[in-house]
């Protein structure tokens, strides 16, 4: 890859910046939720429902925003986003009870967060670097990882200090200050309105059959969309259901909070490597065979868990499960340019993130359910293996469409 402009590496910076404190900011409920559920009571799958609703509020909002950042650029979409997460961020301070807590994470921090999200990063990114989607967005998607490596340390560490109330003040503060620096660095790439950036190839981004591309009703239509969508479905389940409830169940075998948080920091630490490792990879072997691999070794990681009882094998857990977690998301999007093209790339990755975040918001609840019928995380632990072990063989379905239709 040759050398970016001074442009292109400003582009890819604040798509890294805006990962890492939209994400990183976001996914800090798991290691607040003990504090959260003891200050305002209720059971576990009662303020599991913050995690559920806010899945399903990003997942049914992703076709539409998919095509708002198709019409209107990322830029357009990500400040306005970002300044909703920072109000209700700012709010969830000064709930006073667990629904008031449910509606303003589950609801307002999670239209925010669903706009300055994954999508339309990945579309920002794409569009600065046409024809080097793979490795590019690895990079950039690593901001996700290491906000939440360096952002649930901190507020971890504001909780046991101020408390979690603080602790969110605290968050509100740094996406305010943020968003002041990403209005002035965020730019959408030249000529992104009328189609495709300047020196957008074809060849290099669209089907392999033909180079042409497909609308999203019609790559709705084919098999290596169904295959890519479910396969994400284990995906959404076992991501969510890990971000919401392993610090619980590290401190439910006895383990100290900060064990807990060092494990997520450690998962997202792991995943800046698994991120890089399978974007190189996605160049080598293309994105669908990479996304199974990390399927395999996600399954892997999730059969092991039950067996830990150590900090030292919750932590390998964390090392495995992370190099996995938001690795899929960036080989997801390369997949959906490479299979469908170009042209309504924000639309489709939109539906089919929509399945993605529908599956976590019931992998979210269902930890919380599972542990409140039966007093433990192991079955659901071993059904999330299961899950994703389906998920590598359907992924490995998502072929290029032998027939594409030109885009309308």
């Amino acid at each position: 890859m040759s050398v970016p402009s001074a442009g292109r590496r400003t582009a890819l910076a604040t798509g890294f910046a805006i990962l890492f404190v939209g994400t990183g900011s976001n996914f800090t409920f798991g290691v607040l939720f003990r504090p959260i559920l003891d200050e305002l009571g209720g059971d576990r799958s009662t303020l599991a429902l913050a995690a559920t609703l806010s899945l399903l509020v990003n997942a049914v909002s992703q076709p539409a925003l998919g095509a708002l950042v198709d019409r209107f650029g990322p830029r357009r979409v990500i400040l306005p986003a970002m300044a909703l997460m920072t109000v209700g961020t700012a709010l969830a301070s000064r709930v006073g009870g667990p629904w008031q807590f449910i509606l303003l994470y589950g609801v307002v921090i999670a239209v925010g967060y669903t706009g300055c999200g994954i999508l339309p990063v990945s579309v920002h990114v794409s569009r600065w670097f046409p024809g080097e989607r793979g490795f590019v967005s690895a990079v950039a998607a690593s901001g996700f990882s290491l906000g939440q490596v360096t952002l649930t340390q901190v507020a971890a560490r504001a909780a046991t200090m101020v408390g979690w109330r603080d602790a969110y003040l605290l968050l509100a503060a740094v996406l305010s200050a943020a968003l002041v620096v990403f209005h002035f660095t965020l730019r959408d790439a030249p000529a992104t309105r009328g189609g495709p950036p300047p020196g957008l190839d074809a060849r290099r981004t669209g089907p392999p059959a033909g180079g042409r591309a497909l609308d999203r009703r019609t790559a709705m239509g084919t098999v290596a969309f169904w295959g890519l969508a479910v396969g994400l479905m284990g995906c959404g389940f076992t991501d969510f259901l890990m971000t919401t409830h392993l610090a619980a169940y590290a401190t439910d075998l006895g383990m100290a909070p900060a064990v807990a948080a060092n494990a997520l920091s450690l998962l997202g630490a792991a995943n800046v490597v698994g991120i890089l490792v399978a974007g190189s990879l996605a160049t080598r072997i293309g994105p669908r065979l990479a996304l199974v691999l990390t399927y395999l070794v996600r399954a892997a990681a999730l059969f092991y868990l039950p067996l830990a009882r150590e900090p030292w094998q919750l932590y390998l857990f964390a090392a495995l499960f992370g190099a996995t977690f938001f690795t899929t998301a960036p080989l997801s999007s390369t997949l959906v340019g490479q299979l469908f093209g170009p042209a309504h790339h924000g639309a489709i990755f939109g539906i089919a993130n929509l399945f993605h975040h529908s599956a976590g918001a019931l992998g979210s609840y269902a930890g919380g359910l599972v542990f409140d019928l039966t007093g433990s995380y192991r079955p659901i632990f071993l059904l999330a293996a299961l899950v994703v072990v389906g998920s590598a063989a359907v992924t490995s379905l998502a072929r290029p469409p032998a027939d594409p239709v030109r885009s309308r």
